[in-house]
């Protein structure tokens, strides 16, 4: 059986290595970048209802759950390339269920703020978006009392949580395995396996999430395990 967490397969990237090495550093930019953005977020709410690839129509989630993008062609590079943006907007629009113009208007706001609020962060990312190995940057917050309901993702990411700020009362599970969040301990899984989240702590998780893309990484070398059918755990 394909394992769950996967770290191992992307921990001698420079983007894994720097999140986890400096953290330390990491962590108050991301927080004044979150907060810097209150109005976006306040703004841009979550779709609570998304087409699953294999459950259909489904309920995301229910309670308080915020997610902000970090716009990757902040580091410049392919990632202003026009395919690579394209790509970017395309999802956003997917995940915020708005328009392609709020997104053109909002995402602008966003690369500043964030060229200005994370300039190491940004330096940690850079080599694997110029590879195109990192598709995308978000921010998770996750108030208590929340529940992520159990869903698929892309098939071609693997997912990487980076702890910014933990509640013991919070965890994930992924297939059935059920992981809490730490600082300084970055995780991986495949965004496709069935996963979701409970926050029954006392103050709000964050957590940065980067995706790689599998194809990616494939013509890197990296091998990964091949996929099946396996039975959900939930």
């Amino acid at each position: 059986m394909r394992k769950i967490w996967q770290e191992d397969m992307i921990s001698h990237l420079s983007s894994f290595q720097n999140v986890k090495v400096h953290h330390k550093w990491i962590i108050p930019e991301i927080l004044k970048f979150v907060e810097t953005n209150q109005p976006i977020l306040k703004e841009w709410v979550l779709d609570k209802w998304v087409d699953d690839r294999n459950l259909g129509r489904v309920q995301l989630w229910d309670g308080s759950w915020t997610v902000i993008p970090m716009p990757l062609n902040a580091v410049g590079t392919t990632a202003s390339e026009e395919d690579f943006e394209l790509s970017e907007m395309v999802s956003f629009v997917e995940l915020f269920n708005t328009t392609v113009e709020k997104v053109q208007e909002v995402l602008p706001k966003l690369t500043e703020s964030m060229k200005e609020c994370c300039p190491l962060f940004h330096l940690a990312l850079q080599p694997d978006i110029e590879s195109k190995l990192l598709k995308s940057c978000t921010i998770s917050k996750l108030s208590p009392g929340t529940k992520i309901n159990p869903h698929s993702g892309d098939i071609d990411s693997l997912r990487l949580h980076v702890p910014i700020v933990t509640d013991p009362g919070a965890w994930l599970s992924v297939r059935g395995r059920k992981k809490t969040w730490e600082v300084g301990k970055p995780f991986a899984f495949h965004d496709h396996d069935k996963h979701w989240a409970q926050h029954n702590g006392t103050h709000d998780r964050i957590v940065v999430i980067l995706d790689y893309s599998l194809s990616q990484l494939e013509k890197e070398g990296v091998i990964m395990e091949k996929w099946e059918d396996e039975e959900d755990y939930i």
